[in-house]
């Protein structure tokens, strides 16, 4: 029997659009006592796509620091279509960044030079199928502990590239249209939701954070996609990451987390966006009222979570 295809459906009552992917029901969770993104099991992994690499070190092979490898349980597929006529496919591509070849559980615990391998990795693959032209939006996020998603221990995250632009980035970018960017960080420089900065970045606690401890991470010129920012500023944002995984960490006592790169779909005008970070420790777990309605209920206000971090 053939494996049922990625599709997205719109519910007729709501309005409702999801992506229904079968296969995501066969994917491993929680190994223990083997893992096969270690160094020595690539065998156990597709071939990689990409990878930071020790000199002389041969593909699919020990010796790197960070792999890429095609999701063998892919919420999408480049050769989706539907079996079922009138049904719409879900076309796409789906990767896991391996993030170290040794068997480590947390982001933040990485040296610096890994972390500068993580982002300058992320935004490498984010350019690469802006470029490859067939897709209209990526998304690159990390799952981190089980009550965030993931189904392996091993540091990793994930991209996924998809034909259409979510509803979710489109109502995003029309809202923004006009935004001013330089007064609201300006605003916020004074205010008691900045964290800290530096010369190209700014840390704040948002508005109105979806989970206790929500913390973002933009840059302070304009910039609309991840993709296209420098070494410099790669390393950059690798070294802000990192210091605000360790607050976080120490503050929050080692939370689920979830960090997401939000930038600009590669289709359409998106003139006034700029790409973000954001870094949401699952403190809280939505239920009802959330599910029912989309409105999540925060406990802690963003000023206190800020004040936290700060020291």
């Amino acid at each position: 029997m053939a494996q049922p295809v990625p599709e997205w459906r719109t519910d007729p009552v709501t309005g409702r659009r999801v992506l229904l992917s079968p296969i995501r029901a066969e994917r491993p969770f929680h190994a223990s006592g083997h893992c096969p993104f270690c160094e020595h099991h690539e065998d156990e992994t597709t071939l990689e796509t990409l990878a930071v690499r020790d000199p002389g070190s041969k593909p699919n092979g020990p010796g790197w620091q960070v792999r890429v490898v095609p999701n063998r349980y892919a919420a999408v597929r480049p050769d989706a279509a539907p079996h079922t006529p009138g049904l719409e496919a879900a076309p796409g591509v789906a990767e896991v960044f391996i993030e170290g070849p040794h068997h480590e559980t947390h982001l933040h615990r990485h040296s610096a030079k890994m972390m500068r391998h993580i982002v300058r990795t992320w935004r490498d693959r984010l350019n690469h199928w802006r470029e490859d032209g067939r897709f209209a939006f990526a998304q690159v996020f990390k799952n981190q502990g089980p009550t965030a998603g993931a189904s392996l221990s091993h540091c990793h995250s994930q991209l996924i590239a998809v034909t259409e632009v979510p509803k979710g980035i489109r109502d995003e970018v029309s809202h923004i249209v006009g935004f001013d960017w330089n007064g609201w960080l300006a605003s916020e420089q004074t205010g008691p939701r900045w964290i800290r900065q530096t010369d190209t970045l700014a840390e704040l606690a948002p508005m109105a954070p979806r989970f206790p401890g929500e913390t973002w991470i933009v840059p302070r010129q304009p910039s609309a996609c991840f993709e296209h920012i420098s070494n410099d500023l790669c390393d950059e944002v690798a070294e802000t990451l990192h210091d605000l995984l360790n607050r976080i960490d120490r503050h929050f006592k080692s939370p689920d987390l979830n960090v997401m790169v939000r930038s600009a779909p590669f289709a359409g005008d998106s003139p006034n966006y700029r790409w973000r970070l954001e870094v949401l420790p699952r403190l809280v777990t939505p239920a009802g009222w959330e599910h029912s309605t989309g409105v999540l209920i925060n406990p802690m206000l963003p000023e206190t979570a800020a004040e936290w971090l700060r020291r």
